[in-house]
């Protein structure tokens, strides 16, 4: 029933876990599906248990959508979420750690899709620069 669909609003939720030579390096994204209901915000968990890594990146990819957008990222405690998704994400946590993304108000049929957490580490503008140079 179409009806029924348009009331619930399908997040699903994908996690990856780091392809590592051992396994103490790992990344966890949860919930890892989810229906949630319109106008009730609702929050995505990664975690990870890398050294250095000091990123945390959220991307989305809405339903019948073949591109991921960067929606927000938290670098150490400093959260920025992109230009054009400011009212409908939020995010938290520390970067080195354990991140969060919050939907905030999800009722537009482009909160549905998948979600997925990554891990990284941010590098330097002035270390980029570097490596161009060494490239050329």
């Amino acid at each position: 029933n179409s009806s029924t669909l348009q009331q619930y609003l399908t997040v699903f939720l994908y996690f990856f876990t780091g392809v590592y030579p051992n396994k103490q390096n790992q990344v966890f994204q949860s919930p890892t599906q989810l229906l949630g209901k319109p106008n009730i915000q609702i929050n995505l968990t990664l975690t990870h248990n890398i050294s250095g890594y000091d990123t945390i990146l959220w991307y989305h990819r809405s339903a019948g959508d073949t591109s991921m957008k960067l929606v927000a990222y938290i670098y150490y405690k400093t959260p920025k979420v992109e230009q054009g998704f400011e009212s409908r994400f939020s995010v938290s946590g520390d970067g080195e750690k354990t991140g969060y993304l919050h939907i905030l108000n999800p009722k537009h049929p482009e909160d549905s899709g998948e979600y997925f957490g990554a891990a990284s580490k941010k590098k330097k503008l002035e270390d980029k620069g570097k490596m161009d140079k060494s490239e050329s």
